[in-house]
């Protein structure tokens, strides 16, 4: 099993409830509190206009920098003026007030034709999941449905002519991955699902400016709603909207000031300066999930990190852990798992080797399939066949080590050595350039273009001649 796969947020306690008398709101104590209500609830006006004050500074940061564009804009914007009254509803009606605030927010970005189209088809889909029939018919129909649906992208007809052309990818991120969690819950649940738990699930409200949507778990997203005090809650998500700002401006800084093309590679400098910048792109990514599942905290949705210093990996199985946490999870809980559990009586090691390489061969074929919805084309090129297939075996090396314990683990101590600070950043420099090297090539469109790449970086003449001119100018310039 790799190691803190399973530390996840679902293992929390649901949210105390604790009632107060019907005379009064939070008679004697500080805050409004509502009748019936979780002690999380319990309300402060200096304390959230505060929060709202932040949110709205953080707004003026996004227009002035124009940070991910006018739908991004617009969807904080709305989410500035729906949280107060979020804020002062009662309890059982703050989820509804969510549901709300996302059908507004869809409709406000993409148009009423579009939210009606993505609003009805997203209607079909959920009503299956709620069919009174065995759950293996309805998995059977919801497969047919997806089937149904990508041939009406692909095919000219009367359905692909009535729906716009921009309904499918929202479609998709609302349900490609989210499904696949939802249909693996209700096959688990003891008790059915209420249909505003699921709508808020699916509609979530960040997720229209983002295709590109972390995957949020079912029952982290449930057991999380209101787990802590609420002002608590909204000032963990102002801190995650304001890593995600971090990391989109340096994202900017990168792709306009630092990268240069690929074409231009002509020796090991120009090499290294693309390797580095390329796979610093992947900023973008990591801002826009800190941004959606920050805004998900401040409408009460406590979710775990979504990253956690994926640049600072000191192996691959650490950096599995460390970068894209939800899919790391979503990919333990339906694949991982499973495969280990039927092949509980076969040895470790090959119950281990099974489901790691069964976990990357799913990852890149969902890679594909999140790709024709969002693109229109299948990402099942040798570049990701070879990026997926040699990251799988270097994670499966490391997987294999440590569970036979061959790495000597040393004693932790306050103070490190000068030795194992070394040792650390010598295994960090060397992941962070593999995976660099990798990240090239996922980004190449051929094999071959990636490997002239390379012949062009190899040039170490040329790179040693551009240092000695770089190192003379900058001298003659401080003289």
């Amino acid at each position: 099993m790799w190691p803190d796969t399973q530390r996840t947020i679902a293992s929390r306690p649901a949210p105390h409830r604790r009632f107060v008398p019907m005379s009064g709101l939070g008679a004697g104590r500080p805050g409004l509190l509502y009748p019936g209500e979780p002690e999380n609830c319990r309300r402060d006006a200096l304390h959230f206009l505060l929060i709202l004050g932040h949110l709205g500074l953080l707004l003026t940061v996004f227009k002035v920098f124009r940070i991910e564009g006018r739908a991004f804009q617009m969807l904080v914007t709305l989410a500035l003026a729906a949280l107060p009254v979020h804020y002062v509803l009662p309890f059982r009606w703050k989820k509804p007030a969510f549901v709300l605030a996302s059908l507004l927010g869809l409709t406000w970005v993409f148009g009423a034709a579009t939210s009606a189209c993505v609003t009805a088809l997203a209607a079909i889909l959920i009503g299956v999941c709620f069919l009174p029939i065995a759950w293996h018919a309805r998995v059977a129909i919801l497969a047919a449905l997806a089937v149904a649906f990508g041939v009406a992208t692909t095919r000219p007809g009367p359905l692909a002519a009535a729906i716009p052309d921009n309904v499918w990818p929202i479609l998709a991120t609302m349900f490609m991955f989210r499904m696949i969690v939802y249909a693996y819950e209700l096959k688990h649940a003891r008790r059915p699902e209420t249909l505003v738990d699921t709508l808020s699930y699916f509609f979530l409200l960040p997720n229209y400016c983002f295709l590109h949507f972390p995957v949020v778990d079912y029952r982290t997203f449930q057991r999380g709603y209101f787990a802590r005090e609420v002002h608590a809650l909204q000032r963990a998500g102002l801190r995650m909207m304001f890593r995600g700002t971090v990391h989109l401006l340096l994202y900017r800084l990168v792709y306009h000031e630092l990268l240069i093309p690929a074409e231009e590679v002509r020796n090991a400098a120009t090499l290294a300066g693309y390797l580095v910048c390329n796979y610093l792109l992947y900023l973008r990514v990591s801002g826009q999930f800190h941004m959606a599942c920050g805004m998900l905290h401040l409408f009460g949705f406590q979710l775990p990190e979504t990253h956690h210093h994926y640049l600072l990996a000191t192996g691959f199985t650490d950096y599995w852990r460390r970068i894209n946490i939800y899919w790391k999870d979503f990919m333990v809980r339906i694949v991982f798992n499973p495969v280990v559990f039927r092949l509980k009586r076969r040895p470790q090691p090959v119950a281990l080797a099974a489901a790691t390489l069964a976990v990357f061969l799913s990852t890149w074929l969902l890679h594909a399939y999140q790709s024709f919805w969002l693109r229109g084309t299948w990402g099942l090129g040798a570049p990701d066949a070879l990026f997926w297939g040699i990251l799988g075996v270097l994670v499966l090396i490391n997987v294999q080590l440590d569970a036979r314990g061959t790495r000597a683990r040393a004693p932790r101590s306050a103070t490190p050595s000068p030795r194992r600070v070394a040792v650390r950043a010598l295994k960090m420099a060397g992941t962070f350039t593999t995976i660099a090297l990798l990240w090239s090539l996922w980004s190449s469109p051929s094999v071959g273009a990636w490997l002239e790449m390379l012949c062009r970086g190899a040039r170490i003449a040329d790179s040693a001649t551009d240092i000695r001119d770089l190192v003379a100018g900058m001298i003659s310039s401080a003289a």
